[in-house]
């Protein structure tokens, strides 16, 4: 029946039998009958192939299979996944991890095998988080695969501003002066510290907290930020490919070099222009930056999560590179604090995971902030961060510049987001 039926696709393959197009529909719902479902795929692979420039004289030997799926099963997840019963000859197995997915239909092998094979198309990062179904399935074919999985990006070489006129003012001369005014009050001098964490909202919030930390310190010419990923767009991990920042009335430069070598270093890490589209955990701060530092390369990294283990590994290949450069870069962590509580709730909860911060063990903060539920966006970044300076021999203090949360600026206390300023070395 209709109503059972939770997903139907179609491929389009050569007489090699090499995948050209998968059209797919899930969740199909009640009065909608699959003969209408199926000519809606078959219209949408004929524009494909249109779009393709497919030679019309290949199209004979073009071969199509059909998948229909229902009846879904859970698995649990890739690391405790529970496959007795699952018939492959009669059941597909689906690994889903964040934005990315695999549907596996495999009648050759056993289920196991078709797991392993899902989540290595998919690029598990954390087996633990990946959850594992199963559908009933009928098949045209002996195999197929349907890889929902993103694609980096090259992009163009400037790296447009996505958040002016939400984040910040959109006019150049507006951004200036409120920049200059953050920065204003002096200080009676800079020291040198490898890291720091800086918030990120909108900077009529938290520009303040940032402008103070910044304003402390000495920028060397390379900066790296590293910061959450808080849109669907884009691989999982992601730095800049891009060879400029564009803000409003100004421009810093990247460093695709870099980049590159972060990319080759580090098991994950991919360049990727999608991911950093509409991000603003980045170019947030490159107002100040501009001010501060204009001379500076800045590097960002989205993060779209991971185990502590991988971010353990993430900053082992951060490290290696940064032992690389002729002058260690600034590493920067992008991060609010909690999210929504009301104020009261949210500064207790900011104070557990600043205590754990103060703790400089990456394994403490990643525990804590999990444990207590704290929604700190930019845990992960600080985890990498505080294990690569571990690893560097550079950590041994921290000191707190700044804490507030958007109650101080909006006088709304029902629902609030922190941020705090922090330097580790």
């Amino acid at each position: 029946p209709d109503a059972m039926v939770r997903a139907i696709a179609l491929q389009v393959h050569d007489a090699q039998d090499n995948l050209i197009l998968t059209s797919s529909k899930a969740s199909m719902r009640q009065g909608i009958p699959l003969q209408a479902t199926l000519h809606e795929l078959v219209e949408g692979s004929a524009r494909s192939l249109q779009q393709q420039h497919v030679e019309p004289g290949l199209l004979p030997t073009l071969q199509t299979s059909l998948l229909i799926l229902n009846d879904p099963a859970m698995h649990g997840t890739v690391a405790t996944a529970d496959l007795r019963g699952v018939d492959t000859a009669q059941r597909a197995l689906v690994v889903s991890e964040n934005t990315r997915s695999v549907w596996c239909y495999d009648s050759t092998v056993d289920a196991e095998k078709c797991l392993q094979a899902a989540a290595r198309d998919a690029q598990v990062q954390s087996s633990e988080l990946a959850s594992v179904f199963s559908f009933a399935t009928m098949s045209s074919r002996q195999t197929a695969s349907i890889v929902n999985v993103p694609r980096p990006q090259a992009g163009n070489s400037i790296r447009p501003p996505a958040v002016a006129g939400s984040f910040y003012p959109a006019e150049s001369t507006a951004l200036e002066e409120m920049v200059t005014s953050l920065l204003s009050e002096p200080v009676a001098s800079k020291a040198s510290w490898p890291a720091v964490m800086i918030p990120h909202a909108g900077l009529i919030y938290s520009g303040a907290i940032a402008a103070q930390t910044l304003k402390q310190i000495e920028i060397p010419e390379t900066v790296i930020i590293i910061g959450p990923k808080h849109t669907q767009l884009g691989v999982q991990w992601a730095v800049t490919p891009h060879q400029h920042w564009s803000i409003p009335g100004a421009e810093l430069a990247a460093d695709p070099a870099l980049a590159q070598q972060l990319a080759d270093h580090i098991d994950g890490l991919q360049l990727d222009a999608a991911a950093h589209q509409q991000e603003h955990a980045i170019e947030v701060e490159l107002p100040l930056l501009a001010q501060l530092a204009p001379q500076s390369k800045i590097v960002g990294i989205a993060l779209g999560g991971g185990s502590l283990q991988q971010c353990l590994d993430f900053a082992s290949g951060l490290a290696t590179v940064i032992q690389q450069q002729a002058r260690p870069p600034l590493l920067v962590i992008s991060s609010d604090m909690n999210h929504f509580a009301r104020d009261e709730e949210n500064r207790r909860l900011d104070e557990i995971a600043l205590t754990a911060l103060e703790t400089l063990d990456p394994a403490t903060v990643f525990k804590t902030v999990t444990e207590q539920n704290i929604s700190m966006c930019g845990m992960r970044p600080a985890v990498i961060v505080l294990e690569t300076l571990r690893l560097l021999n550079q950590l041994s203090k921290s000191e707190r510049t700044g804490y507030a949360t958007s109650a101080d600026v909006s006088g709304d206390t029902s629902r609030v987001v922190g941020y705090a300023g922090m330097l580790f070395g």
